[in-house]
């Protein structure tokens, strides 16, 4: 897409932000923290799981018999021939492990359901051309205990893994008294040793999926010992927790794990049958939960939002529109594809959504979307895929007909679009600013939006100052030719001194120069250390592509997709004019910058809530002086448009478009939780706002007066919830997303 062009800012800005950035740099000690091992490590989940779980249909009856059954069906079915892969039995196949185990302390199998063991089970489902999954709940069994079984290959026993015998895991099959807490301080090498021998045993069988389900936040000691046990098999094993987890923890599950349910169930368990799988109730649920969960999607790990219910018509508890919807958003949200229905019965509507490739790859892709505005029954969902597309999900979640409107400046750029219709296979055309759509009630579309050329990013400015120079990064001479260098230069108002940070959806960004529409680039892709970074046309390739590294204190390394170098300052150079350069990932500060926010005091902006995706609104339209902030769903109006512009400082306004009033603290008070109001500039510190670097085009507003940033009231979805003042606490709800108007 071509770059916008140049936009006037404003020195005095930037000069304050400038020396506050200077001073700062003095005082970083903080060093980037290595990145954590992660589960993409064992090379199992590069692209969301798909395939059949046994829970939902099979319910407590598994057998070997109705097992193999499945798994025939989705192969000759033709499920395989779209990738789905994993067939998993889901609990109920073992003996109650309160009173029998293994020689080793482990579960037995049931014979009376498995008579020829999970080998033979596992062969069976390999010969499909499928995966073979198994369960397990965290702990060691009370049978295991009692006996003081040996654990296997070590002079250990059982006994010497258990601290308490007062408690027990969560074991859903046989309930309390099954399962006791491993402690796994009191002897780490005999716990690791157990569970080695549990996993050994499990890759003998042929397993390459586990999920460990019951798990808390007091299993993270399992977590973590049974990702090592599952990765010393030397097995490729899916590792995936259940349920509901917490979002807390987020960062660990994803270390350690392959995938993390982040809700309770979605059967409906509404008859004594396993029919109605499910109901619109337990699917709407998911609109509410996922979208704070989408950063930790990616590459090794996704979010699991339970079973794909699909595939037994009017048995699925679902209308058609709810089948293709449940369908659409786990797509859009890169969610896992494990079908949970009976696949010896399936019905030929539900078997075109499932087999739809172009909605499978918008799933496949790991690109998971996130929703503009959640104070909303008509929302709209969106990525960029990386390419220059966007995946664009439409959703109507109310009991009425309904518009659903795509404003294409909330997905990413301004501009016109063409889009595809995803479930028909339909080019639809081309369409300036926005797409919409009329949806019956809980209905969906699922689109890919292309851009056309003369198309801009809306991403907010950025000035990107280096911690140990306190230089602007620049393009030489102020260029926009292909291949220009990049250099540090002293602070100006340059348009090659300004930047975007544009997301691609799994977790890298472009860095586009606003002067010349051109991003950072590694040249030829080299692997050269000390190699200047120039611009070059947006094409998506991967030494265009940044990961945003915390490097601590407020800064970021820039690490090349291509080759994980940093970008540099030659040998952290003071000087005008010094190239910009990659080299190996370090903790130097020349290797840090400072994202300056620089809004176009000319652009009308929307001030969006990251959390609820509600926008910064003076309650009624009201002109008047005190009139109440609050949040609203989009409506349009200029009341919800805002002028941010500089005050002198490093401070800025918050000038309302309807009104001509700005952003105001009442009184003014230090009363936490104080409702803002609008009120005429009288030049005071409690209209005063400074605009503080929340993540990539993130901001929160810190106010001059005492310190406390704009707040949404307690992540309330609701509209009419208060605009506050509140202490900064990190929450989603303080950080907003400037979002131009066109």
């Amino acid at each position: 897409m071509n770059g916008i062009a140049a936009q006037s800012s404003n020195p005095r800005r930037l000069i304050a932000a400038l020396a506050a950035l200077v001073a700062a740099a003095a005082l970083v000690v903080t060093m980037p923290t290595a990145t954590p091992a992660r589960a993409a490590d064992n090379g199992a989940a590069l692209a969301p799981q798909m395939g059949w779980s046994s829970w939902s249909f099979v319910r407590k009856g598994p057998t070997e018999a109705t097992i193999e059954a499945q798994a025939k069906a989705m192969h000759d079915s033709g499920l395989v021939a779209h990738g789905y892969g994993y067939l998993n039995i889901d609990d109920f196949f073992y003996l109650n492990p309160a009173t029998t185990v293994d020689a080793y302390g482990r579960w037995v199998i049931d014979t009376s359901k498995f008579p020829h063991g999970m080998s033979a089970v596992g062969d069976y489902v390999h010969g499909q051309g499928e995966k073979f999954g198994m369960y397990l709940t965290p702990g060691i069994s009370v049978a295991a205990y009692q006996q003081n079984t040996p654990i296997e290959g070590t002079a250990f026993h059982a006994r010497d893994i258990v601290s308490s015998t007062t408690g027990y895991e969560a074991n859903y099959n046989f309930g309390n008294g099954a399962m006791y807490f491993i402690d796994y301080t009191k002897n780490p090498a005999a716990a690791q040793a157990f569970l080695n021998s549990w996993a050994n045993q499990l890759a003998s069988w042929g397993v390459d999926y586990i999920k460990l389900d019951g798990v808390g936040d007091g299993d993270i000691g399992d977590v973590q010992h049974w990702s090592q046990a599952l990765r010393q098999t030397g097995r490729t094993i899916h590792f995936e927790l259940s349920n509901s987890l917490d979002l807390a923890n987020g960062a660990l599950w994803r270390q350690y794990s392959n995938g993390w349910r982040v809700d309770g169930d979605i059967e409906c368990y509404c008859s004594s049958t396993s029919f109605p799988l499910t109901n619109w109730n337990n699917i709407a649920a998911r609109f509410t939960d996922a979208p704070a969960w989408a950063k930790y999607a990616g590459a090794g790990g996704w979010n699991d939002l339970d079973s794909v219910e699909l595939g037994n018509g009017s048995n699925d508890g679902l209308t058609q529109d709810e089948r293709q919807t449940q369908m659409t958003l786990w797509a859009a949200s890169a969610a896992p594809l494990v079908l949970g229905s009976d696949l010896t019965h399936l019905d030929a509507y539900d078997v075109g959504l499932l087999t739809n490739d172009e909605v499978i790859a918008t799933d496949q892709r790991g690109h998971a979307a996130r929703p503009v505005d959640r104070t909303t029954q008509q929302q709209v969902w969106a990525t960029p895929n990386g390419d220059g597309s966007y995946t664009v999900a439409l959703f109507n979640l109310s009991n009425s007909a309904s518009t659903v409107k795509a404003n294409w400046v909330d997905v990413g750029f301004g501009g016109t679009a063409t889009a595809r219709d995803l479930w028909s296979h339909t080019d639809l055309g081309s369409f300036p600013n926005s797409f919409s759509a009329t949806l019956a009630p809980h209905a969906s579309r699922l689109l890919r939006v292309t851009p056309a050329a003369g198309s801009h990013y809306t991403g907010l400015h950025y000035a990107i100052v280096n911690s140990a120079t306190g230089k602007y990064l620049d393009v030489t001479g102020g260029s926009t030719a292909d291949g220009a260098g990049i250099a540090q230069s002293s602070a100006g108002t340059s348009a090659s001194q300004r930047w975007q940070l544009t997301s691609t959806g799994d977790g890298y960004y472009k860095i586009v120069n606003v002067g010349s529409g051109k991003v950072l680039d590694v040249p030829g892709a080299t692997t050269t250390s000390g190699t200047q970074l120039v611009q070059s046309a947006d094409n998506s390739r991967a030494d265009a592509q940044w990961r945003v590294n915390t490097a601590g204190s407020g800064a970021y390394t820039f690490a090349a997709r291509s080759d994980g170098q940093n970008a540099d300052v030659a040998g952290a150079s003071t000087a005008d004019g010094a190239p910009v350069v990659q080299s190996s990932a370090g903790s130097a500060t020349s290797q840090q910058w400072r994202l300056v926010p620089d809004p176009d005091p000319n652009t009308t902006y929307r001030l969006v809530n990251a959390s609820s995706g509600g926008r910064l609104d003076v309650d009624n339209d009201s002109t008047a002086n005190g009139a109440k902030i609050v949040q609203w769903q989009d409506n349009g109006r200029t009341d919800q448009q805002w002028h941010v512009r500089s005050a002198g400082n490093g401070y800025d306004t918050v000038t309302n478009v309807n009104s001509g009033k700005l952003l105001n603290i009442p009184g003014p008070t230090t009363t936490n939780g104080t409702q803002l109001i609008q009120f005429s500039d009288d030049g005071g510190a409690n209209s005063r706002w400074q605009l503080v670097d929340a993540g990539p085009n993130q901001i929160q507003l810190k106010s001059q007066y005492d310190g406390q940033v704009v707040d949404e009231t307690n992540n309330s979805l609701a509209n009419g919830a208060a605009i506050i003042q509140w202490p900064a606490n990190n929450g989603d709800n303080q950080r907003w997303i400037l979002t131009p108007t066109a």
